[in-house]
């Protein structure tokens, strides 16, 4: 059964203080708070094994070319979601200055997207929202 983390269940509170994240200082002291992984349940190795058998790829979504990705902890799509993007979003530019700017190589180098919602990511940059659920596309950096 997917695990709901707390922080989804104070989701308001969560986003707030996640607006409000500006320094690394402030980055940790939010992950410190939120992301407390050690009571997080993790996929098991039958699991994934699972998972993989479903997660044929690479397939195509409107035009572009996607593959499916996965992550260890056993979240709820949502919880998963936010994990993610709140990462990828406001802690990586943080923590690495560099991408702060997103994608600035040319495409399939360096960057992709990915929706940690649905589990699909693609190097094929293009429309910003998930071609399955619409919600907004993280860019990942692949290239550092």
């Amino acid at each position: 059964m997917p695990f709901q983390p707390e922080f989804m269940q104070r989701i308001e509170e969560f986003r707030a203080e996640r607006e409000r994240v500006r320094t690394l200082e402030g980055w940790l002291a939010f992950q410190k708070k939120w992301f407390d992984t050690s009571g997080w349940p993790v996929k098991s190795s039958e699991q994934l094994a699972a998972e993989s058998l479903g997660k044929r790829g690479p397939f195509v979504l409107r035009g572009r070319t996607w593959g499916y990705t996965t992550l260890t902890y056993d979240l709820t799509p949502e919880a998963r979601y936010e994990y993610t993007w709140t990462w990828h979003t406001v802690g990586d530019p943080i923590k690495f200055p560099h991408l702060k700017d997103r994608p600035t190589l040319p495409p399939g180098e360096g960057w992709e997207q990915e929706c940690p919602y649905c589990e699909i990511s693609t190097r094929d940059l293009g429309e910003e929202e998930c071609p399955i659920c619409r919600r907004q596309l993280v860019y990942v950096s692949y290239a550092d």
